[in-house]
């Protein structure tokens, strides 16, 4: 393998005290996010402590990945607020959104979304993480 073909890519990796597993790509602008539970507001604060500074110096990042068994529903009225103003206020700072998720109420959110926010959306099965990253990086123009 010569120089050129090897591309030296690191994440930011960060668990939340939530369970919440955050790993940016800084390299191709693309954050995955792994969740247990309903997000916290510590969660949405990590998780615009990692996009914020990309979007500042990139502009917009090429997509996010939501990978959880089910919809990650809120605790409550607070935290229900907490995730929409969230979404609203940061929405159009991704090209993509794949939802790795089942279950109908995903397929609503889904539904929804698509021409309401800036994201293009597309259902992924659970886990299949690798299909989420193609679809999010599919166009790409490779510089090695």
């Amino acid at each position: 393998m010569s120089v050129a073909e090897i591309l030296e890519v690191t994440f930011e990796e960060i668990t939340t005290a939530n369970e919440l597993f955050c790993q940016f790509d800084a390299h191709h602008g693309v954050l995955f996010l792994d969740v247990k539970k309903p997000f916290s507001e510590e969660d949405f604060e990590v998780i615009f402590n990692i996009i914020e500074p990309y979007f500042v110096k990139n502009g917009e990042l090429r997509g996010v990945i939501i990978n959880s068994k089910k919809f990650p529903y809120w605790k409550g009225a607070k935290n229900r607020a907490e995730y929409l103003n969230f979404a609203g206020n940061n929405h159009h700072k991704f090209k993509k959104a794949a939802l790795n998720m089942g279950g109908f109420f995903t397929k609503i959110v889904a539904r929804v979304a698509r021409g309401r926010v800036h994201p293009e959306v597309k259902i992924f099965k659970y886990n299949q993480i690798e299909q989420a990253q193609s679809w999010i990086l599919e166009g790409e123009v490779k510089s090695v």
